[in-house]
């Protein structure tokens, strides 16, 4: 029994090595979300190459190469984003396609696009997602960065962002060239891609204890230099590195294209457990790291469905590893559904001590719990 009790222990510390110590996943009060500010700074950034927060309706024809509704399946609606709009996947069940959104940039065998004359050599990209609360399953397709290398669709490269064990993502890079020539011929033209080898994240994002709050995913893709296996492909996860390469061979010397594309998709290999619905916002790519929103100098704090508990509370630091609590909440009300980072509502503490702001230009990580509950939830919904 106390070698079972001993295994037990060292596969939890193995899972939760990055949270703090009182944590617990058993929590399953999460922040939901933290209202951006109304001017993002990717807005005006030289290096952002694409921007949507999706809070109008977009204009198909010139902000995306392809977009497919799948029937009304992946569709924009005016609420139910960070802030206004968002893009809304509705899976039924069994079902396995659920519509795309499709951007195309730098030099690309259709001649369309944004940045047609620059061959990007390495991008950073990031989504937020959420999806419904109750969510059942991994539904395997999520996003890809590549380089659509004909018109056939063949591509050179594919840097998968998708479906990792249980209820997690992975990254998952393959190659279209051999030899430093193009071998295949086709879309996902499996027979001739080679796999470079998964790498897993950890964070359960599919998991229902995780579900009805907004996840910060992003990707960082950069190509090796011609003949030398340093290509990099990253995922952040919540602001936390959760899964790494910097040995790619992602092309060899072959330079006809370069990075021209990034998909964002809704693809259910086995088919959908349930009617179930998740929520696509704040999609950015850029020459350079993007990180999570910008919130205002006092921003408001949303939860996820409460159980009935008398109230809940919240804490802000500076670090996902809880090294400097920066703000604590009093005890907000079971009815409340938000609180805001000010001093009338809680208290400053470590670095922002005596202040009445957090500190201008840091990231910020929240955890909740409900009072009179032992357990905070993990460190997560980071912000600026």
């Amino acid at each position: 029994m106390r070698t079972l009790v001993k295994a037990l222990l060292a596969v939890h510390v193995g899972l939760f090595a990055t949270l703090a110590p009182a944590e617990s996943s058993a929590a399953t009060l999460r922040v939901a979300s933290v209202t951006p500010a109304p001017d993002q700074p990717q807005a005006t950034n030289r290096a952002v190459i694409f921007y949507e927060n999706f809070d109008q309706l977009p204009d198909w024809r010139t902000r995306y190469f392809e977009y497919v509704p799948e029937k009304g399946s992946f569709v924009w609606t005016p609420d139910g984003g960070l802030a206004n709009g968002a893009m809304r996947c509705q899976f039924e069940k069994g079902q396995v396609s659920a519509g795309s959104l499709k951007v195309l940039f730098g030099k690309n065998p259709f001649g369309r696009g944004l940045r047609q004359d620059e061959s990007v050599r390495e991008i950073f990209w990031r989504v937020y997602v959420k999806q419904e609360p109750g969510w059942e399953g991994n539904p395997a397709k999520l996003a890809r960065a590549t380089c659509l290398a004909g018109r056939d669709w063949s591509q050179g490269f594919i840097a998968h962002v998708w479906g990792g064990k249980g209820d997690a993502l992975c990254i998952d890079p393959a190659t279209g060239i051999r030899e430093s020539r193009k071998v295949t011929t086709a879309y996902n033209d499996f027979p001739n891609l080679k796999w470079l080898g998964l790498r897993q994240a950890q964070t359960p994002i599919f998991s229902a204890t995780e579900s009805g709050r907004w996840v910060c995913i992003e990707s960082h893709v950069k190509l090796n230099t011609p003949g030398e296996r340093d290509g990099v492909f990253e995922l952040w996860v919540d602001g936390k590195l959760e899964a790494s390469r910097n040995d790619l061979d992602w092309h060899g010397s072959w330079g006809d294209y370069a990075i021209n594309a990034v998909f964002l998709e809704n693809y259910w290999n086995q088919g959908a457990l349930k009617r179930q619905a998740r929520w696509f916002d704040n999609f950015i790519i850029s020459t350079q790291p993007v990180g999570p929103i910008t919130a205002s100098k006092l921003p408001t704090i949303f939860r996820t469905e409460s159980t009935g508990s008398p109230g809940w509370e919240v804490e802000v630091a500076t670090d996902p590893d809880a090294r400097d609590i920066v703000w604590k909440s009093r005890p907000a009300e079971a009815s409340a559904v938000s609180v805001t980072v000010d001093g009338a509502h809680g208290k400053f503490t470590g670095s922002c001590a005596g202040k009445q702001a957090l500190s201008a230009g840091a990231t910020h990580w929240v955890r909740i719990r409900e009072v009179g509950q032992p357990d905070w939830s993990p460190w997560h919904m980071p912000f600026r």
